[in-house]
C-alpha cells in the first residue's frame, strides 16, 4: 500500500492550521516533505501530519495539567 501524499491545502485542513504555519513546520523539519516540479510543489505524507498532530495535542494536554 502506497503512502498517501497531501498537498499544502489538504495538510492544512488535516492539521487545522494556516498555509504559512504549515510551511514553517515543513521548513523547520517538524514535518518531512518532498519538493518537486518547476513550481516546487510540496507534498507531505498523511501519516507524518497525523503523527505531528497527535504529538502537538499531547503537548497541549500536558500544559493544561501543569497549569491546572
Amino acid at each position: 500500500m502506497a503512502d498517501e501524499r497531501l498537498n499544502w491545502q489538504q495538510a492544512c485542513k488535516l492539521l487545522g492550521c494556516s498555509k504559512s504555519h504549515f510551511y514553517n513546520l515543513v521548513n523547520s523539519g517538524e514535518i518531512p516533505a518532498e519538493r518537486s516540479g518547476k513550481v516546487r510543489m510540496v507534498r507531505v505524507r498523511k501519516e507524518d501530519c497525523e503523527r505531528y498532530r497527535k504529538q502537538w495535542q499531547a503537548r497541549q494536554g500536558q500544559g493544561e495539567d501543569q497549569e491546572g
